[in-house]
């Protein structure tokens, strides 16, 4: 290296140092929300001068973790999701643009050389051309001189080895035949196949098959018209194959001479492979770099300000709404006016001779004649020339970016983020977010669940300490799940621990999730006190209706013989004489009159009181009967379907007691059901009666049994979970009401029971 191109190289790269120093420094005073980042372009621009390649990547390597560093520590000014998409479309474009220079640059670098290798072709290709005439006009001078040395004398002056031999592109000489009379070196070198094979060959030998007959056609035209169409640079495209069985692609040009009435071909060839990839790669380049302006939907533009002019790409001229080479006002004239002043200012404040290479980036609105208004971002940069007070602005380089669908995202973004916290505010669930076994954030509903005032009661306690500690070892179980991948955790039911000690059933949910600061856990919290209430009592109104079930099973069944045992018994002491059998008698009948009053005192609580008849509005009955069983309806999988007729008319019942028919009805259907299914129960106006229907999807009844169901202590039930009276007492309570009660089912398909209650008045 020379030392006057080493010292610059020297000052080159102190001086990418010292800007990079400094648009770091500047990064990390300034707040987030600055784009002064993007200063890296000017060391950037510095490097690509550098004749090795790698130095630009590194550069951008070092330029990427400086951006990191100083989007990290930089004042937040603004959302650092937004500050980091910013980041990281300007790195990709600096990333883009870098990748773009440099192999633009290898491309030059590899078209110049192909260039070059092209006109040293071209110069042998000359040369060869010379000799060929000159070797052809002493072949027409030796035939008038001596016929008999003719051929020999051609075949010797074709050669013209001094000069064939030496030529870079490929000679090959053919008779009228096409067999090769001469194959010089380059031939040798390009098709892989030594002279001494090639000689006395077809030519067809060094042709892809499926262009054999084309081009003997084409030679044989050409031998009777001496006109050819092929010509040195062009052919389109013309394939040779090697001895290998490589095709590549070559240009040739053809010539030919008549010696004694016979036609010798010479075809002069040059592969063009190197050339081709060399162009392609070039064209892929330049496609790449339109493509990279499209995708980050970019117009490039550039003013020269002696001119006045703009040249815009088609892209900016979508934007601007105008043609290329106009004037900077034309250009601005889609600005909108509000924004105009601000754009206005900032370009000419790039043309301070004191701020040479001055940038800057502005946000702006284009304001169409249509009406439709789209967001902007412009980036520019100003080129000086001269020196001293000479220094002056030739020319503003910029890009403008439509980033209307990124504003539509952060305005989207910033209404979602608004409509979760007022979801959140009015939630009746209680919010909790955990991170790192402490609670990050709680709800008003969540304060109200634990009974706290301020949110400083909660926040940083651990879940620990909120939950009952018989709930500890499921949380732990459940946390490690959601952190290690689950996205969701089972709803379960467990008790929290209220501020003033007080324990509360809720039920839990639990999800997963990753922000900027890491895992953390959603949890959601709801108070099912009242339906653990409500569950208890029902549990109760179950057990003593099975009790009153048995109750009454026990005095049909029991009373009957009892009364014949007491009559017998009172019938045989009138008419004995013997003091013990008249004794033994008088223990049966006072040990019979002790069993009637068990049975009397059981009936006397279990027993029905009358029915209270009267204007009843069935509708509310169902209602009130499906939302008692809504858990258990929900916990075994089973779908409620509700027809109700609303004109339909209220019935003459007793409301107690028809909520002891549904009771039983609803139980039936959600033990007929284990694995889900669905319960339908409908109501409509029947003449004058009203009809009730109660139908679930379950396994069914047998038809041999299906009349017996009313049937006391009947069941399908296994043994133990039921008493077989549960219908007994519902038809009993029916037929008390002047109605009817049937039942319809089918293996595997359900079972559906209808009732008929008289209508009211």
């Amino acid at each position: 290296m020379s030392p006057p191109l080493e010292t610059s190289t020297r000052l080159r790269a102190g001086a990418v140092f010292l800007l990079t120093v400094f648009v770091f420094i500047l990064d990390l005073l300034t707040p987030l929300g600055w784009a002064d980042w993007l200063l890296y372009f000017i060391p950037l621009v510095l490097t690509l001068q550098s004749p090795r390649d790698r130095d630009s990547y590194n550069f951008a390597a070092v330029v990427t973790l400086l951006t990191a560093l100083g989007g990290y520590f930089s004042p937040r000014d603004i959302h650092p999701a937004v500050a980091l998409m910013n980041r990281v479309l300007g790195l990709m474009v600096m990333w883009g643009v870098t990748w773009i220079v440099v192999r633009q640059k290898q491309a030059r670098s590899q078209l110049v050389g192909a260039r070059a290798a092209q006109a040293q072709a071209e110069a042998g290709r000359e040369a060869a051309v010379a000799a060929r005439e000159l070797a052809e006009a002493s072949a027409t001078g030796a035939i008038h001189r001596e016929s008999q040395a003719t051929r020999e004398l051609l075949l010797s002056s074709l050669r013209l080895d001094g000069i064939v031999q030496s030529a870079m592109d490929a000679i090959i000489t053919c008779d009228d035949r096409l067999q090769v009379l001469l194959f010089n070196e380059a031939a040798e070198q390009m098709f892989q196949c030594p002279a001494r094979e090639a000689i006395g060959q077809s030519i067809d030998r060094f042709l892809p098959a499926r262009f054999r007959e084309a081009h003997r056609q084409h030679v044989e035209g050409f031998g009777r018209s001496r006109v050819t169409s092929r010509r040195m640079g062009q052919l389109g495209k013309v394939m040779g194959i090697r001895a290998n069985g490589e095709e590549f692609p070559v240009e040739a040009a053809i010539s030919h001479i008549v010696v004694e009435g016979k036609t010798f071909y010479t075809v002069i060839l040059r592969d063009i492979t190197e050339r081709l990839r060399a162009e392609a790669q070039l064209r892929g380049i330049e496609e790449r770099s339109r493509l990279a302006l499209e995708a980050g939907q970019l117009g490039a533009w550039e003013h020269d300000v002696t001119t006045d002019l703009v040249q815009l790409d088609a892209r900016a001229q979508a934007i601007y709404r105008c043609g290329t080479g106009v004037s900077l006002g034309v250009m601005m004239a889609c600005v909108h006016p509000d924004d105009l002043q601000v754009l206005q200012e900032l370009m000419t404040s790039t043309h301070r001779p004191e701020a040479p290479d001055s940038r800057f980036t502005a946000e702006c609105r284009m304001q169409y004649p249509d009406g439709e208004v789209r967001w902007m971002v412009v980036r520019a940069q100003a080129f000086f020339e001269g020196t001293g007070e000479g220094l002056r602005v030739t020319r503003v380089v910029g890009t403008t970016q439509d980033v209307t669908a990124r504003k539509r995202v952060e305005h989207l973004i910033r209404q979602s983020e608004e409509r979760y916290r007022r979801l959140i505010a009015v939630s009746p669930y209680g919010i909790l977010v955990v991170r790192v076994d402490r609670v990050i954030f709680a709800n008003d509903q969540a304060l109200k669940l634990f009974g706290a005032v301020k949110a400083e009661e909660v926040l940083g306690r651990s879940p620990f300490e909120l939950f009952h500690q018989d709930c500890h070892e499921a949380i732990r179980e459940r946390t490690g799940q959601l952190l290690g991948g689950s996205q969701v955790a089972p709803m379960v039911e467990e008790r929290i621990i209220r501020l003033d000690g007080a324990l509360m059933d809720v039920e839990v949910s639990s999800a997963g999730f990753s922000d900027e600061e890491g895992p953390a856990i959603l949890v959601m919290l709801r108070d099912i006190s009242e339906r653990k209430r409500l569950q208890d009592r029902l549990r109760k109104t179950e057990r003593i209706a099975e009790l009153g079930t048995v109750a009454s099973g026990m005095a049909h069944e029991i009373g009957t013989p009892m009364n014949v045992i007491l009559g017998r018994a009172e019938y045989l002491m009138d008419r004995v004489t013997d003091e013990g059998v008249k004794k033994g008698l008088q223990t049966i009948v006072a040990q019979v009159e002790r069993i009637t009053r068990v049975m009397n005192q059981l009936l006397a609580f279990a027993r029905r009181k009358p029915p209270e008849r009267g204007p009843l509005a069935l509708r509310d009955v169902i209602e009130n009967s499906v939302e008692m069983f809504q858990e258990r309806l929900a916990k075994n999988r089973v779908q409620v379907d509700l027809q109700l007729d609303e004109a339909c008319p209220n019935v003459q019942a007793d409301a107690d007691q028809m909520n002891q028919v549904l009771i039983n009805l609803i139980m039936n259907a959600i033990h007929a059901m284990p694995d889900g299914g669905e319960l339908r129960i409908g109501m409509v106006p029947v003449d004058a009666m009203v009809q009730l229907t109660v139908a679930d999807t379950g396994h069914g009844i047998p038809q041999e049994v299906i009349a017996k169901v009313f049937d006391p202590f009947f069941t399908t039930k296994e043994f133990g979970k039921g008493t077989g009276l549960g219908l007994t007492v519902v038809k009993g309570i029916i037929e008390e009401h002047h109605g009817i009660i049937s039942a319809e089912s089918r293996e595997g398909k359900g079972t559906t029971f209808t009732i008929l209650l008289p209508k009211s008045g």
